[in-house]
């Protein structure tokens, strides 16, 4: 739990003060070009908009988030990230990467794998700021990637990333890729007639504390991409909901998000006290999807849309 609810809804993390190899060293000529290319050194106006300069590419990567991860695996560049939070569990090759903390940060274990740069997470600038300054002081470049909550943010963090480790042409390859694969579900998503819309209600985190996902969120923009309704879509951001409200809006789906850590989080739902008449009870339209496909603020949002999609609507979305 404390995972998730660290992940969707910002919580304060805090970093502590008080390895892994980098990758194979290029040819002189080649790291020369290749810096060429991407223009170094580059200035990068980060989350806090400070201006960033990165004097070389990076080679030693530690990243504080695992979106951030995710996407600078996603530029093919995973081989420089020498470290990781405890939940970076995506791709595969991340959990093999020295661990640099969970809630808490390592401070001192950061600054021995000697790292070219950091990208920290903005939902915990503020909190972070002690031992963020402390990387700085140790000649350490610190880009604080904006806290995304939108596809268009997603956009950004993936641009701000690019041009940080140099790979500008694969952020803006992956942005289009993106875009492409949410126009197509969008296409196929009109032939939904608005009297065929479904309401459905997200839980991202189970009773007896159940949150859903309001507007400004991922999942709110993925319902209205593939023709779905939010039946909390009144609601702002990561909000708690009593049971009684979720029965009151009587949703005709309901898809959970924890499956990965509740065991057959979809049968307790259905069994649920009190919820026989609630529609997507009564029809057995309770599903489980993976939290990190569609709350993760990376480049498979596109595959959390798509499965949202083949979940909600299986028959338009084949």
């Amino acid at each position: 739990m404390k995972k998730l609810l660290m992940l969707m809804m910002a919580a304060a993390i805090s970093l502590a003060g008080c390895g892994t190899e980098a990758q194979p060293e290029k040819k002189k000529s080649e790291q020369t070009a290749q810096e060429q290319k991407a223009g170094y050194p580059v200035t990068v106006k980060d989350a806090l908009d400070e201006e960033v300069v990165i004097e070389e590419k990076p080679e030693k990567i530690i990243s504080l988030m695992p979106s951030n991860t995710e996407i600078v695996y996603a530029l093919e560049s995973g081989d420089a990230i020498v470290g990781v939070t405890d939940f970076d569990n995506y791709p595969e090759d991340a959990m093999a990467k020295e661990k640099v903390g969970g809630m808490e940060f390592n401070i001192e274990k950061m600054i021995s794998l000697k790292p070219d740069l950091v990208l920290a997470p903005g939902s915990t600038a503020d909190t972070a700021k002690e031992g963020l300054q402390q990387l700085k002081d140790a000649g350490i470049a610190v880009v604080v990637v904006n806290d995304a909550q939108s596809f268009e943010e997603v956009y950004r963090s993936i641009e701000m990333i690019g041009q940080a480790i140099g790979e500008t042409d694969k952020a803006d390859e992956l942005i289009e890729n993106m875009k492409n694969s949410f126009a197509e579900l969008k296409k196929k998503a009109e032939a939904i007639k608005p009297e065929e819309q479904k309401a459905v209600f997200v839980e991202v985190s189970p009773a007896p504390e159940i949150y859903t996902a309001g507007k400004s969120t991922f999942i709110n923009e993925m319902l209205e991409l593939i023709g779905a309704k939010n039946a909390a879509g009144d609601l702002d951001g990561w909000a708690k909901v009593d049971p009684e409200a979720i029965i009151e809006r009587n949703p005709d789906v309901i898809v959970t998000t924890y499956g990965y850590y509740t065991e057959n989080a979809d049968e307790q739902v259905l069994a649920r006290q009190g919820w026989n008449n609630v529609k997507a009870v009564k029809d057995q339209r309770v599903y489980d999807v993976h939290s990190d496909l569609v709350t993760r603020s990376g480049p498979r949002l596109a595959e959390g849309a798509e499965e949202l999609a083949k979940t909600i609507y299986p028959d338009v979305f084949k």
